[in-house]
């Protein structure tokens, strides 16, 4: 999600396969929370691999300027979030307009980066009555990506000053995993705090960051490319320790914080990496079209599956889940595109 591509020209095999495993397990968890259970830590993998093509594209650049970089990440993240909540409101509204009572205050956190820590004043509960909280619950996801992509360039020029930079960054990035397994285990959060804060989450993207460094300082030498066969090894064992833990690691798990959450994160950060080394033959089958659909729309699939579903629930559809996932399938194919067209229009008028 976030909507970063590496160039064709470097493009990384197996981030198709990676990003719908991602968001089958995250849209699993928000339709079937009772039976996959885990499917929320499919974001722990999105943020890597925003952390990781954010960082590696970046260092490969030598950092873009601070305005440009801006303006590139608001027009990647922005658009659809901000169709997707004026549609579900108006949508919403039509069904059920006392389901809205205090809506601006949350799209207003949205929009401006910390839903996150709005939840967290509201004692937010992720895993409680899912389906009765809000159509944007899942919008904390938003504003802890958009605080990182705000911070990421500021960061960047801070520890490349320094002539073991990357190496700063990694200290960084190791003390920010400590953040979250220290404070549950010294009960010194609350749950919601645990899950929804900005420090207790950030590791996993400073973990995509910082290997993504490495590999893009690692392109001025040569590169020994991993064979297919131990790449795909590798990538079965981790896709089906991905789905035990959809199934079984419920929110309610003290495990999960105490060492799940950051130990799946620097799984991810690994796997991403060997990918990132990979043979390009490897992407036959880690790349295989329906991955690569499920890829290219997994920002707008994960923007609206929520209100979706929340729509569903106010019309008590919400056992159709054939219709849910197809609505969500289809609105999501809708508002990429539009984008897309209006993207192509725009550079049309530019050349002429």
């Amino acid at each position: 999600m976030g909507k970063q591509r590496a160039s064709k020209s470097k493009q990384i095999v197996g981030l198709d396969g990676l990003r719908t495993l991602a968001a089958v397990g995250v849209l699993l968890f928000h339709m079937f929370p009772r039976t996959v259970k885990g499917g929320y830590f499919g974001v722990i993998l999105f943020f890597v691999i925003s952390g990781f093509l954010t960082a590696y594209n970046e260092v490969r650049k030598g950092g873009t300027p601070i305005p440009a970089y801006y303006k590139k990440r608001f027009f990647r993240i922005y658009p659809s979030l901000i169709i997707m909540l004026f549609i579900s409101v108006e949508v919403i509204a039509l069904i059920d307009k006392f389901k809205l009572l205090n809506v601006q205050e949350e799209v207003a956190s949205v929009l401006f980066a910390y839903n996150n820590y709005w939840q967290i004043s509201k004692s937010a509960d992720y895993f409680a009555n899912l389906s009765a909280n809000s159509a944007f619950t899942h919008l904390w996801y938003t504003s802890i990506l958009i605080q990182f992509e705000l911070a990421w360039p500021l960061l960047y020029r801070l520890f490349k000053h320094f002539k073991q930079g990357h190496t700063m960054f990694g200290i960084l990035t190791i003390v920010s995993m400590a953040v979250l397994p220290i404070a549950s285990l010294s009960g010194s959060m609350s749950q919601s705090m645990l899950y929804y804060s900005t420090l207790t989450r950030i590791h996993a993207l400073f973990i995509g960051a910082w290997l993504g460094w490495q590999r893009a300082q690692a392109e001025t030498h040569h590169i020994r490319r991993m064979k297919p066969l131990p790449v795909l090894l590798i990538s079965a064992g981790f896709l089906v320790g991905s789905i035990v833990i959809y199934a079984i690691a419920g929110g309610e798990n003290l495990w999960v914080y105490h060492w799940g959450i950051v130990f799946y994160g620097v799984l991810c950060g690994l796997i991403v990496r060997m990918l990132s080394h990979a043979d390009a033959k490897a992407g036959v089958i880690l790349d295989y079209p329906i991955c690569h659909f499920v890829s290219t729309y997994s920002y707008e699939i994960y923007l609206w599956q929520y209100p979706v579903l929340f729509a569903a629930g106010l019309l008590k559809l919400e056992k159709h889940y054939i219709l849910q996932l197809l609505v969500i399938l289809l609105v999501s194919v809708w508002n990429h595109e539009v984008l897309a067209f209006v993207q192509r229009l725009s550079a049309r008028r530019k050349r002429k």
